[in-house]
């Protein structure tokens, strides 16, 4: 099993990795506007989780089919930037929608706040 250092390290890597690769080969397709949030390894580093958020109004299961229809060709891009493993991580894409919860919550927030000023 790997240390936390290196699932961090590893972790970090992949992030980065992936979304360079969004930014140059996404261009134009339905996963353009997707920005990388983390990624999730687990300990042995046999498998990884890329949660993605979206910005905007935009189709979040298309985006998410492209993306699970993509995965091999992630994975086999990673696994030649990433050499010093001896096996490449299983990825899965995962949306994260914790922006638009914190967006939601300060709304609420901003309402209460507008009441009690009101009263």
């Amino acid at each position: 099993m790997a240390g936390v250092i290196r699932q961090n390290r590893v972790a970090e890597s992949i992030r980065r990795f992936v979304s360079t690769l969004v930014l140059s080969d996404f261009g134009g397709t339905p996963a353009d506007s997707i920005t990388i949030s983390h990624v999730s390894v687990s300990q042995d580093l046999r498998s990884a989780k890329i949660f993605y958020s979206v910005f905007g109004e935009k189709d979040i299961r298309g985006i998410q089919e492209f993306l699970e229809e993509n995965t091999k060709n992630v994975r086999f891009k990673l696994a030649a930037h990433i050499r010093n493993l001896k096996m490449m991580p299983e990825i899965r894409f995962v949306y994260d929608d914790s922006v638009e919860r914190m967006i939601r919550l300060e709304k609420l927030f901003d309402e209460l706040k507008h009441e009690d000023q009101e009263k």
